[in-house]
């Protein structure tokens, strides 16, 4: 066959053309013949046949099986199998019920793809044993179903569920009207067999029911009844993440011992035993809060000066609410001790929750930076976020104390949160730092505008230390006239660091590192010359202004 080229395209021939029609015709006849001879076949398409179904439990009924005493659980893993004998499975339908029941037709049944599951059977409510069928089909590719299910009778039994407080987080033995509780419930048929858990403030007979899947809530009394009422609701948060509700736990009792209820109930409506704690709610009656965390014994001296020094200042009065974090005691004042039992043992969210009740907090300390796992503030601090957000205000009377153990200071809180830069490290070749009787401790620049008065020490110190205050948000308020004792035997002024009391730039948080009374004898550390008012009172209450605390 010749063909004339084209760029794109072949062309044939003449000769190629006859050739072509003759091929042509040559099929035509076969087809025809072939068809003549097909006429005399005759049939019909084979109709699709239906799956079979098996369940892995082989005996139609394990009534007869198993005693009474030897019932099964009402949760039980289950699988089963098909097969197709044109075809293949493509799923399953699968239906339980109580042998009490026939449901009607084709009701009931549940599609899925899964060879296995574990069941959760049935109980009727208020029934604690009964026999349930499970009926498992299998559907085939063209969707014929197995016309004869796989089928078992399974008597089952039902357990009470259980319900326990979380040990190593109950609250402290004294709150405030926010308290948060940790439980685990528990279900011997499994957890997926629990219905709901129920609270309960001082009344064992009337529950507030919450989905089964939550194992922390927080309670909160209604801050509009807290300052009149001896009794009051208290709103109820799910969870960690303090997931907020519309309801509502009535019976909190103010000044006044609380015992917190709770059960379980399961899918049968059988309950669980019932649990308690009973703990002390103090009334906040106040916006401001005194904390007292003066870690000696002779704490009550101390808090009675500064509670003096501080309703001098408020207006006539004005209620002070006071938090008591003090025990357990030090032996001293380099002493460490456990962090207090007054705190809860998880800071979020009751801590947090509890100082936002507050928007003045007015603190005293032996210390706030010696030890990130005893002392009290630098659990507190993270907390305090919330605190500060709304507004509040703060002042803090602690030595600056140097950690016990070698650490990074950034990784105490406390130390985020006060107005310094670091604690004062004295290097080895200083033996100690001294402040001496009639050494003068002088305000600066900003410490005058804010009407803060000369001092003078009126003991000697040898365990007083100044620390660093330098950054964009703080500054320093006094500095005192240190000397140094080397370890050689010599002695000089000490010049760096200074600073003995600082504010931050915001005024929300001011730091006094002098101990302004002698807790031994209740005497003043330091005079004002020229000041009629005793010098401890003339500071706080400079301070006090300059937070903008309520003034009389």
């Amino acid at each position: 066959m010749t063909l004339f080229r084209h760029p794109v395209f072949a062309f044939p021939t003449v000769d190629d053309r006859q050739s072509r029609l003759v091929i042509l015709l040559l099929t035509l006849l076969f087809l025809v013949t072939l068809t003549s001879c097909d006429s005399d076949f005759e049939g019909s398409s084979l109709q699709n046949e239906p799956p079979n179904t098996s369940l892995s439990v082989r005996d139609e009924s394990l009534v007869d099986n198993l005693a009474d005493d030897n019932r099964l659980l009402s949760t039980l893993r289950l699988s089963w199998s098909g097969d197709d004998p044109d075809g293949f499975v493509s799923g399953f339908d699968l239906r339980v019920f109580p042998a009490t029941e026939s449901p009607a037709g084709d009701a009931g049944w549940i599609f899925t793809t899964r060879n296995d599951s574990l069941l959760l059977l049935p109980l009727p409510s208020g029934e604690s044993v009964a026999n349930v069928i499970v009926e498992v089909r299998a559907v085939d590719n063209e969707g014929e179903k197995d016309p004869s299910p796989a089928r078992s009778v399974f008597p089952i039994q039902n357990s009470p569920p259980t319900i326990r407080f979380s040990q190593f987080e109950l609250p402290p033995d004294t709150t405030f009207p926010v308290i948060s509780f940790a439980f685990v419930p528990d279900d011997p048929d499994g957890v997926q067999n629990l219905k709901s858990i129920g609270l309960s403030l001082n009344d064992s007979t009337s529950f507030v029911e919450i989905p089964p899947e939550f194992d922390f809530v927080t309670l909160v009394g209604d801050q509009n009844q807290v300052t009149t009422a001896s009794e009051v609701d208290a709103r109820l948060f799910l969870g960690r993440g303090v997931e907020a509700t519309s309801l509502v736990v009535p019976g909190m009792l103010l000044d006044a011992d609380n015992t917190f209820y709770i059960r379980t109930t399961d899918q049968a409506d059988t309950t669980s035993t019932i649990e308690r704690f009973t703990w002390r709610v103090k009334r906040n009656a106040s916006d401001i809060l005194y904390v007292n965390d003066y870690r000696l014994a002779t704490n009550p001296v101390v808090q009675q000066y500064h509670l003096g020094v501080l309703e001098a200042f408020l207006p006539a009065g004005s209620p002070v609410d006071t938090w008591d974090i003090s025990e357990p005691f030090t032996t001293g004042s380099s002493g460490t001790v456990p962090r207090s039992s007054a705190l809860p043992p998880v800071a979020e969210p009751m801590l947090r929750l509890t100082l936002s009740l507050y928007r003045y907090i007015y603190w005293v300390s032996t210390s706030t930076t010696g030890n990130v796992g005893t002392d009290n503030m630098p659990f507190v601090a993270p907390a305090m976020a919330e605190f500060f957000g709304n507004g509040g205000k703060m002042l803090v009377h602690s030595p600056v104390n140097v950690p016990t153990v070698d650490t990074d200071f950034t990784d105490n809180a406390a130390v985020l949160l006060l107005p310094l830069s670091e604690p004062l490290v004295v290097p080895d070749s200083v033996r100690r730092l001294e402040l001496g009787t009639g050494a003068p401790v002088t305000p600066t620049t900003i410490g005058t505008s804010l009407g803060l008065p000369p001092l003078e020490s009126n003991r000697f110190f040898i365990n007083l230390r100044p620390y660093r205050a330098v950054g964009a948000n703080i500054e320093p308020l006094y500095t005192g006239a240190f000397r140094f004792r080397s370890a050689s035997g010599g002695s000089g002024d000490w010049t760096d660091p200074t600073t003995v009391a600082s504010i931050s730039s915001d005024r929300r948080i001011a730091l006094m590192a002098l101990p302004l009374l002698n807790d031994l004898n209740s005497t003043e550390n330091f005079t004002a010359p020229g000041e009629s008012d005793p010098a401890g009172q003339l500071v706080v209450h400079a301070l006090l202004r300059a937070l903008d605390f309520p003034s009389r």
